[in-house]
């Protein structure tokens, strides 16, 4: 977790400005690659099987015994891990978000960040000055072995996680429907609408690569029979008729308001009449708390550095649905949801 300061070393930070506290975010930088080693070396599964001395700790992962010395106390400084009588043991906070996978995959976040600021994030710089990138980050994803899985099943925790509430305002006629998720990527709000629905078929429209991971996790659903994987240019690729949902997920942010007005009219062409569309995105909220609030500029950030992308206003989003001639908006928020929001429409 970040560094605590004591109420002393608030008053010097915050209140008083005697003592530097940009360093604190520096700090936060060495603590990021804290947790990246120990990551990458295994150290959290290893203390998960069985809480060790450093001396231990440095045998079992065939380490340096200093350099593990010097890892763990830097550790135990953040929180993730905590030493009693020379014994190291993982805190609460690292086993339920770093060794049960199924809320939040953070091992496979440590793999795309330190991807992205080693290869990424250098060009800031140029980016904002330029507007321009000298990279494609699908491209870039798909060309850097094991990436786009990673990136996949990082998106996956969180959805998996909203999936449950979303899918609860999401109503579906009963008897036989069919769903369109496009860039559904990991599959994961396509396996919650099949599983509370059971006459839904549905088509996931991805990359190649993406839809691998939706492939893992649609077989592992058991749903094999009911969601047909399809490759697809979005743009380029015939959408179909006919459907009752058209999901938009974590997608209009990928573009700008004119381009995202076009998205949604080849969603109005493909659903049957009474259809719905559904986005869920970062919108912008003054609602959220600072915490929240500073995680939500940060995102903005990234999205605009790695891919150009940006967040909507609910004004802007209405502006786009009535563009594309739908009706009957509705705005759905949840505490859960962190700065993200569902928008339901009708054709």
């Amino acid at each position: 977790m970040p560094i605590q300061p004591n109420f002393l070393e608030r008053f010097l930070f915050f209140t008083a400005n005697a003592a530097p506290t940009p360093m604190l975010d520096m700090a936060a930088a060495l603590g990021y690659q804290a947790i990246s080693t120990a990551v990458h070396l295994n150290l959290f599964e290893q203390l998960h099987k069985r809480p060790s001395s450093a001396a231990d700790l440095a045998q079992s992962l065939n380490c340096q015994p200093r350099g593990i010395d010097h890892l763990l106390k830097a550790l135990n400084s953040l929180g993730y891990v905590k030493e009693y009588d020379g014994t190291y043991r993982n805190t609460p906070m690292t086993e339920k978000w770093f060794i049960n996978g199924m809320m939040l995959d953070l091992n496979n976040a440590i793999t795309c960040w330190d991807a992205f600021l080693r290869d990424l994030w250098p060009h800031a710089p140029e980016v904002i000055k330029s507007g321009e990138r000298p990279y494609n980050f699908y491209d870039y994803t798909a060309e850097v072995s094991g990436l786009s899985h990673a990136h996949q099943q990082m998106m996956y925790g969180p959805a998996n996680q909203n999936a449950p509430d979303v899918v609860k305002r999401l109503k579906l006629p009963d008897g036989p429907t069919r769903l369109l998720d496009v860039g559904g990527g990991h599959g994961a709000y396509t396996i919650h609408l099949c599983q509370a629905y059971p006459n839904l078929q549905a088509t996931i429209f991805d990359t190649e690569i993406a839809l691998e991971t939706a492939k893992q996790n649609v077989d592992a659903a058991r749903l094999n029979g009911r969601v047909r994987l399809q490759p697809a240019d979005i743009w380029q690729h015939d959408w179909g008729t006919e459907y009752d949902l058209i999901l938009l997920f974590n997608f209009i942010h990928h573009f700008d308001l004119v381009t995202n007005i076009k998205l949604l009219g080849k969603a109005h062409t493909a659903l049957k009449p009474g259809g719905q569309v559904a986005i869920f995105d970062q919108l912008d909220s003054k609602q959220l708390g600072s915490a929240f609030n500073g995680i939500f500029q940060q995102i903005n950030l990234m999205y605009y550095l790695f891919a150009d992308g940006r967040t909507f206003s609910r004004d802007e989003v209405r502006q786009m649905l009535d563009a594309a001639t739908f009706k009957n908006d509705q705005f759905f928020t949840a505490a859960k949801w962190a700065g993200q929001s569902l928008v339901t429409a009708v054709k």
